[in-house]
């Protein structure tokens, strides 16, 4: 029998919505209008304080709700009626779910991002993804205030860390 002659660590940095870091952080519960699933961005209506998925921020109508955080807390819906406990990160409508407006978490980003890239939500399914510094939001996305991307860049879509320091 040979020596091992090589070890292989593949560490799983976490999944969407893991809070991550020993650092100040601030979230909030809410009750949810629509359908969404953790890790992604939600708004929240003044007149009924019910979160929806993306949306724009409007004065008076429409506030900053945040990213939905702490996976695993909420309750596994499944994915179907026929495996009900698959794994997954859907959240149903008219469920509670915690919003982060302060702190870093784990988010999956579908596009490839630098340190230091900003935050933009789609404003109709939440989705997260980044832009550079030096460009501009996309096409159907809204800047989240303060949203940052803080660790381990990558040239694809995947983790990462990211931070939004609003004081909601």
């Amino acid at each position: 029998m040979p020596f091992q002659s090589t070890v292989n660590v593949q560490l799983n940095l976490g999944v969407p919505g893991d809070l991550i870091l020993d650092e100040p952080s601030r979230a909030g519960p809410v009750t949810l209008a629509t359908a969404g699933a953790i890790g992604q961005f939600f708004t929240v209506a003044n007149g009924t304080g019910l979160a929806s998925l993306g949306g724009t921020i409007t004065a008076g109508s429409v506030v900053f709700g945040g990213i939905a955080v702490n996976s695993k807390v909420e309750p596994l819906y499944g994915s179907s009626a026929y495996n009900p406990l698959a794994p997954n990160l859907n959240l149903s409508a008219n469920a509670q779910v915690l919003l982060m407006t302060f702190g870093s978490c784990v988010l999956y980003i579908p596009n490839a991002w630098n340190i230091g890239d900003y935050l933009q939500y789609n404003t109709t399914t939440g989705v997260i993804s980044t832009y550079s510094p030096s460009g501009a939001v996309s096409g159907g996305n809204a800047q989240i205030p303060n949203g940052v991307m803080t660790r381990f860049a990558s040239a694809a879509a995947g983790l990462g860390v990211a931070r939004i320091t609003n004081q909601a």
